[in-house]
């Protein structure tokens, strides 16, 4: 069964349960599952680390121009300023790395326990 014949409601049903990691409840849908379990896997492995460098390099640079600049302008290089600026922006591309891993162990362990409800007769192709 592929994630695109399914209806509305199983559709949603396949992701809430991959993106909590947790199996589906029927197992007609299992390989649906594992298969939009992959799907996830490969997506966060692309996105999350280029969406934490992008996010946290903006937000630094609009941290620098709002509060960095005006300050430097009135009273010379403000370093507390810019080291603040600079932390909050590794901060948030912590947190973002952090969440988009979680993610991933999230998928990881959906794609598992589907295969699990699968049963060892089905093949387990895949990266």
């Amino acid at each position: 069964m592929d994630a695109f014949d399914l209806g509305p409601e199983a559709r949603q049903r396949v992701a809430r349960a991959v993106s909590t990691g947790e199996a589906v409840t029927d197992p007609a849908l299992a390989a649906a599952a594992v298969a939009l379990a992959r799907s996830a896997q490969a997506r966060l492995r692309a996105r999350t680390l280029r969406s934490a460098l992008r996010i946290s390099a903006a937000t630094t640079a609009v941290w620098l121009v709002l509060v960095v600049l005006p300050v430097s302008l009135g009273a010379g290089v403000y370093w507390v300023a810019l080291s603040a600026g600079l932390g909050v922006g590794f901060v948030l591309f912590l947190v973002i790395l952090l969440v988009g891993w979680r993610q991933l162990r999230l998928a990881r362990r959906a794609e598992a326990r589907n295969r699990r409800l699968l049963g060892p007769w089905v093949g387990t192709p895949g990266p």
